[in-house]
């Protein structure tokens, strides 16, 4: 597998990781059920279909990947709606400063861009690790996605321990109490349960991982 990663890799892997979370409302919202409104799938169902809008209508010849994840990240914010979307939109278009006007990027230009995407939320949202959110997921991954390409790992690896770690930052929310959001008052009730934004963003994740390096 190439160590490299093309504008046409990017926006395939934008696009699998879209249908994936769309394809998935119900078992976000049967999560949301659990210690929120029931509506995070209705959520990230309205985001990421903005997301394909904008992937649908991208000029490709242009072949920019941060152009791409600009307008991407543009799109969602314009677009309204409810919080997930303004942190997803702003994760995006930091991640295309990050990338720049490239056609190809290299594996630490992707860390590059992954950490864009981190600094976007953390800036939009003003979360912090251990409050049950998306970002207990969307760290580690990117942490482990960096440590294995400083290692010199392959890209197929480094997809994988990516993912893997997502997988564990989501699943240690079950154990936190929420800090965030209208479960922030259930208090002790909060634990026990994997938190929804933490859920959906593992499966992007883990999609647009795997659609990197297949």
């Amino acid at each position: 597998m190439p160590e490299t990663i093309d504008f046409e890799r990017v926006l395939s892997s934008l696009q699998a990781a879209a249908e994936k979370l769309r394809s998935q409302k119900d078992y976000f919202n049967d999560l949301d059920s659990q210690i929120g409104d029931s509506d995070h799938g209705d959520s990230i169902d309205s985001t990421f279909k903005k997301v394909l809008e904008s992937l649908e209508s991208y000029d490709t010849s242009k072949r920019d990947i941060g152009g791409l994840l600009k307008v991407i990240g543009r799109g969602i914010i314009l677009s309204g709606g409810a919080a997930m979307g303004p942190l997803y939109g702003s994760g995006f278009f930091e991640a295309g400063n990050a990338a720049g006007g490239a056609a190809v990027i290299h594996v630490e230009e992707l860390v590059a861009m992954m950490r864009g995407f981190v600094a976007g939320i953390e800036k939009r949202g003003g979360v912090k690790l251990g409050e049950k959110t998306m970002f207990d997921t969307v760290v580690p991954a990117v942490d482990a996605l960096a440590t294995a390409v400083e290692s010199g790992e392959p890209l197929r690896e480094a997809m994988n321990k990516a993912s893997a770690a997502a997988e564990s930052g989501m699943q240690s929310t079950k154990e936190m109490h929420s800090k965030r959001g209208r479960s922030s008052r259930l208090g002790d009730r909060s634990v026990g349960y994997v938190d929804p934004g933490s859920a959906s963003m593992f499966v992007f994740l883990s999609a647009f991982f795997e659609s990197l390096v297949t």
